[in-house]
């Protein structure tokens, strides 16, 4: 047996004492070709969390790609539309939320102007889910008390999800000083030793692969793939001068299976083979 005790303390999450209020709740499920056409809400914040399955989503005319375990932030007047992967229909939970006041956030927002709307939920995502399971049961059971747990089950939802925005930081949410060119690289830097698809750096930002490759080579005049060749190539140089490994070794440590494969991209990209490379600079 064991007994912690409960501190009382005041959170200034709510401005002005306003309290939010539920609007709706629902849920999605076994309908591969659904869809939702282009809409907003003007009075009322959306939330929907993907219990399975993966989707197109267009918000404020900028595609994402989202999956299981990501929560989606429709803010009052944000344009938006939805379309289920046929192959991995969509199962989801979605709510309205009116009346919010956060304290330092924009009236009838949930998150900053400059975040994401697209986050993933990360360890919270089973709280999240069992949080709108017992909301829903409440709404259709109709029981005595169940506006005042649909209630509490909305605000713990919120919390959780300002949970997960402050602990993943501004840089998760998408702050500004962050472009889409910066944060592919930042991902290609941490996993370029690793088979790297662009479909999964893509995923990784919400996006659709045309439109990183655009919006990457907008930014930095390169495409994706070829920023991670570069970056393996630079790396294999480094190991080329200041190690004794083999052309093979240095291969499977940047990423290549195939040591072939990467004396063939190396050559295209400095001119040499990585031997002679090796031997050239080391004279």
């Amino acid at each position: 047996m064991f007994q912690i005790p409960f501190e009382h303390r005041e959170y200034p999450l709510f401005a002005d004492d306003a309290r939010p209020l539920l609007v709706y709740a629902g849920q999605i499920g076994d309908e591969p070709d659904w869809a939702f056409e282009s809409h907003k809400h003007d009075h009322f914040t959306e939330i929907i969390y993907i219990c399975d399955g993966e989707g197109d989503f267009r918000i404020n005319d900028r595609p994402y790609r989202a999956r299981k375990g990501d929560l989606l932030i429709y803010h009052p007047g944000v344009l938006h539309e939805e379309r289920s992967d046929p192959a991995r229909p969509l199962r989801t939970y979605f709510c309205a939320v009116s009346g919010l006041r956060l304290a330092g956030a924009k009236p009838g927002w949930l998150l900053s102007e400059q975040a994401e709307p697209v986050i993933r939920a990360e360890s919270c995502g089973p709280q999240i889910e069992q949080c709108f399971s017992v909301l829903l049961n409440e709404l259709r059971s109709q029981t005595w008390g169940h506006e005042m747990i649909c209630q509490h089950m909305l605000n713990c939802i919120l919390i959780l999800i300002l949970r997960i925005a402050d602990g993943q930081g501004s840089e998760s949410v998408g702050g500004s000083s962050h472009t889409i060119g910066a944060k592919a690289k930042a991902f290609i830097d941490l996993n370029y030793t690793r088979d790297l698809p662009l479909s999964e750096i893509a995923s990784r930002l919400y996006l659709s692969p045309h439109y990183l490759s655009h919006a990457f080579k907008e930014e930095t005049g390169n495409s994706p793939i070829n920023y991670l060749i570069q970056r393996r190539i630079g790396e294999a140089k480094t190991l080329l001068l200041t190690t004794s490994l083999t052309v093979q070794e240095i291969a499977g440590r940047i990423g290549y299976e195939n040591a072939n494969y990467f004396s063939m991209a190396f050559k295209r990209g400095t001119g040499l083979t990585p031997s002679e490379f090796r031997k050239k600079t080391k004279k």
